[in-house]
């Protein structure tokens, strides 16, 4: 069954493991055991872009390089997904508007947080994935913002 457009949420209490479930759907742990099967194939399966540019993904913790500029840290991650300095451009133009990200020349460390989480967000989405994970994507994001 082709699953496309689809939204799903995992829910559950604190603790529960909902963050170390994402993390072996994107390819980040290994199962002790039993089979994942992502976009078709194994996480980690050769040439399968899992983890890599088929997947979207926004951890729960910032994982941005704070001494760069908002720019530097998109074309990086464009980049690591073999996109064109073009395609890029017009992606982040794209994403600024969409996300309301702040000048593209700002350095990372002067973000307050919220604006650190949108920019993990752009992160996530600047490759056009097939497959967006978002684990806990509206902490520190502002209520307005939420919406």
């Amino acid at each position: 069954m082709k699953m496309v457009n689809f939204i799903f949420a995992l829910l559950g209490p604190s603790g529960c493991s909902k963050t170390t479930l994402i993390r072996v759907v994107v390819g980040r742990l290994h199962p002790e055991s039993g089979t994942v099967v992502v976009l078709g194939k194994s996480p980690h399966c050769y040439g399968h872009g899992v983890p890599g540019k088929l997947i979207g993904y926004m951890p729960q913790e910032l994982a941005l390089y704070r001494e760069c500029t908002i720019a530097e840290q998109l074309f990086f991650y464009g980049r690591l997904t073999e996109m064109d300095q073009p395609k890029i451009k017009q992606r982040i133009k794209f994403l600024t508007h969409l996300l309301d990200l702040p000048h593209r020349d700002r350095m990372i460390t002067t973000l307050s947080g919220g604006q650190q989480r949108r920019i993990s967000f752009a992160v996530a989405l600047i490759h056009e994935p097939k497959l967006l994970i978002l684990d806990e994507p509206t902490v520190g994001v502002d209520p307005v913002l939420r919406k």
